[in-house]
């Protein structure tokens, strides 16, 4: 059943009942009006009566009351009754001795208790039916009667003409109620349309209209504000999307916390830096405010808990921290609703891409220099001492030949890195397996890893792919466990983890159970040619370009990589690499 069919059947029934009150009260009303025209009339007999009784108090009563009885119509009865039931005179009947006492009568009691009352009812002395009334005088009480025939009972009938004409409106009243409701469940139809099609998400503002009516008006309005709020998300949600794009890729680490301080939104760049600074790589980001590195900020947004920021003044703390050899710029901002906003910033990047330049030229002419001189020695030896025996001939040959490895490796080193850093686009991509990486890498390093006696503990998800370049990916591992192989110490072991994934990251971190290298030399262990002078010289072998190639690796990846020593002793590396 529609709602238009509800309404007018609502409308039709609440009338119907209203009209049938209506005309049952007018019906009474009438009935009641016929009775008091007859009260009124026999009122005015009996008042008659009484005037002649009080003013002809010598003739006897009989003589008077058959006087009065020829003025009145002669079908009319006359009774008159003492107030103590007593009747007096009775038209009709001679023998009022033999008559009953009439105080019981509906009417005499009505009489003597409001002084006039009425009734119509059987007679108990002729047995016929009468219209009473009775009105109560000073000692007496005068009863007059009508009897109740065909005449009296047409006039005491109601008149049926309003009855009539309320029959003749009803239809009428129908057709408006029709129209009415018919206007009214337009409207409330359309709002059930448009309510039904905005749950839906699908409103079609072009074939959802409204009558020309107030309640039209109304819902035109709603939809229309509708609409605008409609407009309106839209936008919010692609300015909010052009927002997320731009802090996905942004160079700086940035989070957005609710003003209970739980991660609302945090993109891949904070979350590397953040497991740099904490002491155990964490994929929940909300574990910050136990950190040590991040007890400046908790102090901030205590002091400022409860306050909002307002238009001349938005409340902001920046502050220095230091994790993993790097130093981290960190920024909180508190938005307007209390909410606020945690920003990283590496703040050694561009120290080391100033430097990186600057050192290039001198690191390749050192390095080049020592190999090339070490030839050119034992080569000059070999030609000018002609007293040399074969055997210490071939010694120094073997010695010239190490350095054409050493010469050679260098020169692929520094081939590989200038070939990630100008012709990336030129190499291919495919689908890596990350565990079949690390088993290349370790059956390669198999010899170094007898000679050690150190063991390798790799943690990685099943089926664990990357899109990317496998020689790349290969010298990433390859080179971290080689490095850790050299120089962490016999007997040690070595730990390679996922320890989280995104949708498009990967997060890996490499670590071994070494000695770890000094604070200060962690910012520069990614430079070229830069090694440490303690425990990693040159007599450990190597080019010195290993991490560096690493790095690059990880940047072509369009990951990131940072270094720490690890809380229990040795280096770690956590990097990430784009699924």
């Amino acid at each position: 059943m529609t709602y238009k069919t509800k309404l007018l059947l609502n409308f039709t029934l609440l009338f119907a009942v209203f009209t049938a009150l209506l005309v049952v009260f007018q019906y009474n009303r009438e009935k009641q009006y016929k009775r008091d025209l007859l009260d009124s009339r026999l009122r005015s007999y009996a008042d008659m009566v009484a005037e002649t009784v009080d003013q002809d108090k010598n003739s006897g009563d009989t003589v008077r009351y058959t006087y009065i009885l020829r003025v009145m119509p002669a079908d009319l009865r006359l009774t008159v009754i003492s107030r103590m039931g007593r009747v007096k005179f009775e038209s009709t009947h001679h023998s009022i001795n033999e008559m009953n006492n009439h105080l019981t009568r509906p009417e005499v009691q009505a009489a003597l208790k409001n002084e006039e009352g009425s009734d119509i009812r059987l007679s108990e002395t002729d047995h016929r039916e009468y219209f009473y009334y009775a009105k109560a005088f000073n000692g007496y009480i005068v009863r007059v009667a009508m009897p109740y025939d065909a005449t009296v009972q047409t006039f005491m009938k109601a008149d049926n003409v309003f009855l009539w004409f309320v029959l003749m409106l009803f239809p009428i009243a129908l057709v408006l109620l029709i129209y009415i409701s018919d206007r009214f469940g337009q409207a409330v139809s359309g709002l059930r349309n448009f309510m039904l099609s905005a749950d839906r998400g699908l409103v079609d503002y072009d074939h959802i209209t409204f009558p020309h009516s107030e309640l039209g008006d109304i819902g035109r309005g709603i939809m229309r504000k509708y609409k605008q709020l409609e407009e309106s998300k839209q936008q919010i949600d692609l300015e909010r999307e052009r927002l997320k794009r731009h802090f996905h890729y942004y160079d700086e680490g940035i989070a957005i916390f609710s003003p209970t301080r739980t991660r609302i939104y945090c993109n891949p760049r904070f979350m590397q830096y953040v497991n740099v600074l904490l002491d155990h790589p964490t994929p929940d980001i909300n574990t910050i405010w136990q950190a040590d590195a991040f007890k400046p900020a908790l102090e901030f947004l205590q002091l400022n808990s409860g306050q909002s920021a307002s238009a001349n003044e938005t409340p902001v703390f920046k502050f220095n921290t230091k994790g993993g050899g790097n130093t981290f710029t960190v920024q909180v901002l508190i938005y307007g609703d209390g909410g606020f906003e945690l920003s990283l910033a590496d703040v050694t990047r561009a120290e080391k891409s100033r430097k990186l330049k600057q050192q290039m030229s001198n690191n390749i002419t050192h390095e080049l220099r020592t190999p090339v001189s070490s030839i050119r020695g034992y080569i000059e030896t070999i030609l000018d001492c002609n007293s040399l025996s074969d055997e210490r001939k071939h010694y120094f040959l073997e010695k010239a030949q190490a350095q054409v490895v050493r010469l050679s490796d260098l020169i692929r080193d520094v081939a590989l890195i200038t070939k990630t850093e100008e012709a990336a686009d030129l190499m291919p991509r495919e689908q890596v397996d990350m565990a079949r990486v690390v088993a290349d890498a370790q059956e390669d390093l198999h010899e170094m890893f007898d000679r050690t006696g150190m063991k390798l503990h790799v943690s990685l998800p099943e089926h664990l792919t990357i899109n990317g370049n496998y020689s790349l990916v290969y010298s990433i591992f390859r080179n971290l466990m080689e490095n850790s192989l050299r120089y962490a110490g016999n007997g040690k072991d070595i730990c390679i983890s996922c320890y989280n994934l995104s949708t498009e990251f990967a997060y890996f971190s490499v670590s071994d159970t070494g000695q770890g290298v000094p604070e200060e030399h962690l910012p520069r262990l990614f430079e070229r040619f830069y090694r440490v002078t303690e425990g990693r010289t040159r007599d450990n072998g190597g080019t010195g370009l290993g991490l560096s190639i690493v790095r690059n690796a990880v940047l072509f990846h369009h990951g990131d990589i940072s270094v720490r020593n690890r809380k229990g002793g040795g280096l770690e590396f956590l990097f990430t690499l784009h699924r």
